[in-house]
């Protein structure tokens, strides 16, 4: 073997061997929907989407037990709850249980007359303390009771209970045995906030498997034999699932793929030799897509990796030109070097046709596009330097070409007046297209998300009878002072409370709730009495009851100290779990502060929003995030729609100074625009809501068109290279359909779009690049082209 062989061979081999260690070690995989929205310096969506995630909804977790009696699943939602409340992973545990709901909260006692939402200055009466003491009494002949006992002395009017119950949500749903039911009492509630971002998919994996755990112990405590399910939902829930399902499909996918070329390389080529060099530019191109993504993003998204698998019908193409044209008189590296000309212009068209893809302002067509150029370019790099190197010098897998494709050039038509029909039926399926089924496009994001759709009917469900906040709609404050941005933030919420009262929305979390501002802590600490007036309502209050003179000194000096305490500013939250919420809502970035309002339940949209529109508070905005989103992927997509115009543009551009031949360019050209037509017509009668993953695949299936049109309009050829040409490309294409139509039978939205849509569209292309391709040269000439 000569030293230029072995140095291509070891430059390969330490290629994919670091770029497999950097695929494998260094790039994890994320899943995450919003990298498929776009990056706008004019919009403030993406920014919000990122503040978000990070943000107490995304944290959610909502939980359901069902399938029991009501007294049996009230007995596992508390025995669930108690193991939760000592699991370091969650902050917040609320199921309606009264009795709980201070745990943790401690720290901050000190300073609840400044925190808690009453200012009533009524209820240090002598009246308003009687009513209250008598009410205490009540509470402690009660087991419940007896659980506030250490609090009474110094908090005898329920001062934190109130600061709690605000912060945890005191309202909630209706209770059956001291804990949330939803409204028809089929199931147990819980609501569950972790620790972690709800986008921190490792830590929402054990959060996900705690709960199961903790649920399967409190079953065992209470019996065993329940048929009591558990129901989990919530982003991070989602999060968890949609890496599971991408992961699970793209390695079930790959597999299924990998199985149909297997078969087709072997019907093909009955040589494993070729089977064992066929894999060779494949792994080097997912090996080089995977970690060229991972170096410039740091990560990979599943729906890139699943989308890699797409390279096994593409990335093979390029061995397959060479095998079906390895003749054993030329010798392997002469039959390469007749056929590259035609190979390289096809690379070249291709990855000029994903370049667009990666100037996008979405981060995940981004790495799609980048994954592509890569591994295209890497695949013919190594079916051009490393295949030569390794197989023997005059090796072909066929003497002759394969008998099934001289039998069907033979039957092929070539008359004009076949072409002329075909172009015919090409204007007719236009026309239908653009005037009587013009296609349908989707600007749901949501109806791309991997969740399926009873999973997030389920999340609707429960997330309504918790009331917990929806991440779909809020209102954002921004201010330069963060007190200022705490007063308008009390406002707002004062007018929201009456539309919860109205029954417009079902609530909303503010940071107000959890910090008042310096103003309102002061307004509070005015109305609480001196020890002196304190002392002698709560003396006369006393009267006819069983509580001894001088019993509720504590809550004397509670309130005298309340009055000359500081006003609790943001860093004096740090590391509670109010903190925790509030850092989320409220949050500095470069000298603006900005306070996050977010709703549940709002019933009418544009009522709502014609609402807001004139409550004029300053700096306040209001975000309808589906709305808003929706709005930028049309945007988006009419910008995509321009840049690929712009593509095509460039893919001529390209051609022209390799064919040298206006009728050759227009023969190459013509079958890829025919295709496009029919595979949109066939997605459109098929019922599909065209999206941009379609227009990412039809960037894929005009890449894979030229390859095609290329081959088949070589100038020269005789019928003995035609039929060669033609066998390698039906093996590319039955490959490549073969690929794609198994990616089509994914239930994963995006895999189904690519799938279906190039599976499609290649299978058109093949139609029609055989049909208008030009007769061959009775005789051999030596062609390059």
């Amino acid at each position: 073997m000569s030293k230029q062989r072995l140095t291509a061979i070891a430059l390969w081999l330490a290629f994919l061997a670091s770029g497999a260690y950097f695929a494998v070690a260094q790039t994890p995989v994320v899943t995450d929907l919003t990298a498929f929205l776009p990056r706008s310096d004019t919009s403030q969506t993406h920014r919000l989407l990122g503040e978000l995630q990070q943000g107490p909804a995304s944290r959610l977790v909502l939980i359901a037990i069902a399938g029991d009696t009501q007294e049996h699943s009230a007995a596992l939602s508390k025995q669930l709850a108690a193991d939760l409340r000592a699991n370091p992973l969650f902050v917040r545990i609320a199921n309606g249980e009264r009795a709980k709901n201070l745990a943790g909260y401690e720290r901050l006692l000190r300073y609840r007359y400044l925190l808690s939402p009453r200012e009533d200055a009524q209820r240090f009466t002598t009246e308003a303390l009687r009513s209250t003491l008598r009410q205490r009494l009540r509470e402690l002949a009660s087991p419940l009771g007896m659980l506030d006992k250490p609090l009474l002395a110094s908090d005898p009017t329920g001062e934190a209970r109130a600061m709690v119950g605000a912060w945890m949500g005191a309202g909630g749903p209706a209770r059956r045995y001291g804990v949330w039911f939803t409204a028809d009492g089929s199931r147990a509630l819980l609501l569950v906030e972790t620790r972690a971002a709800g986008f921190d998919i490792d830590v929402q994996q054990q959060v996900i498997d705690d709960v199961h755990a903790a649920f399967d112990a409190a079953r065992t405590t209470h019996g065993g034999a329940s048929d009591a399910k558990l129901e989990l939902s919530g982003p991070a829930i989602f999060a968890v699932k949609s890496r599971d399902r991408i992961r699970g499909e793209a390695q079930l996918l790959s597999i299924a793929a990998s199985v149909v070329v297997l078969i087709i390389l072997v019907t093909a080529y009955r040589s494993a030799r070729i089977l064992l060099l066929g894999a060779a530019p494949l792994f080097t191109a997912i090996t080089a897509g995977i970690a060229a993504v991972g170096a410039v993003f740091g990560h990979i998204h599943g729906i890139t990796l699943a989308f890699g698998i797409t390279l096994l019908g593409v990335a093979i193409d390029y061995p397959i030109h060479l095998f079906s044209h390895l003749r054993a008189s030329y010798g392997v590296l002469n039959s390469l070097l007749r056929i590259w000309p035609t190979m390289r212009t096809g690379v070249l068209t291709s990855v000029v046709g994903y370049l667009a893809m990666t100037t996008t302002d979405f981060a995940g067509l981004t790495q799609l596009g980048l994954f592509a150029i890569c591994g295209l370019l890497a695949a013919a790099a190594t079916t051009r330097w490393v295949l030569p190197a390794v197989l023997p010098g005059h090796w072909a897998p066929h003497a002759q070409p394969p008998a099934l494709a001289t039998r069907l050039l033979r039957h092929l038509p070539a008359a004009r007046s076949t072409q002329r029909t075909a172009l015919t039926l090409w204007v007719v399926a236009l026309a239908v297209l653009f005037v009587a089924t013009p296609p349908v496009w989707e600007s749901d994001l949501a109806a791309l998300s991997p969740v399926p759709a009873a999973e997030r009917q389920l999340d609707g469900h429960l997330r309504s009878e918790l009331g917990a906040p929806e991440v779909t709609h809020l209102v954002v404050i921004r201010d330069g002072d963060v007190q200022a941005v705490l007063q308008r933030s009390e406002e707002l919420s004062r007018r929201l409370q009456r539309l919860v009262d109205a029954g417009s929305i079902d609530g909303f979390d503010a940071p107000n709730i959890y910090l008042p501002s310096v103003v309102t802590q002061q307004r509070r600490q005015h109305s609480l009495p001196d020890a002196t007036t304190l002392r002698r309502a709560l003396d006369a209050a006393m009267q006819d009851t069983p509580f001894r003179r001088g019993s509720f000194e504590p809550f004397v000096a509670a309130v005298a100290e309340s009055r000359s305490l500081a006003p609790l500013r943001p860093a004096d939250l740090a590391g509670t779990p109010p903190g925790l919420r509030l850092e989320s809502l409220l949050h500095a970035q470069e000298g603006t502060w900005t306070a996050l309002v977010l709703l549940s339940g709002v019933r009418d949209h544009a009522g709502f929003a014609a609402w807001f529109a004139q409550q004029d508070v300053a700096g306040a905005r209001y975000f309808d995030i589906k709305t808003e989103t929706n709005r930028l992927v049309v945007e988006y997509r009419n910008a995509a729609l321009a840049r690929l115009a712009i593509g095509a543009a460039l893919i001529v551009a390209l051609l022209w100074p390799a064919l040298r031949n206006a009728g050759r360019l227009l023969r190459v050209i013509t079958p890829v625009g025919m295709a496009i037509v029919i595979d949109l017509l066939a997605l459109t009668l098929l019922g599909e809501r065209l999206s941009l993953f379609h227009l990412v695949s039809l960037l894929l299936v005009v890449g894979i068109g030229l390859d095609y049109s290329l081959f088949f309009s070589r100038p020269g050829d005789d019928r003995d290279t035609r039929a060669r040409t033609l066998h390698a490309v039906l093996v590319c294409a039955g490959s490549t359909v073969a690929v794609f139509g198994i990616l089509a039978l994914s239930d994963i939205p995006v895999l189904h779009a690519i799938g279906t849509t190039v599976a499609i569209g290649v299978f058109a292309t093949l139609a029609a690049a055989m049909v208008l391709a030009p007769q061959p040269e009775a005789s051999a000439r030596n062609n390059s082209h």
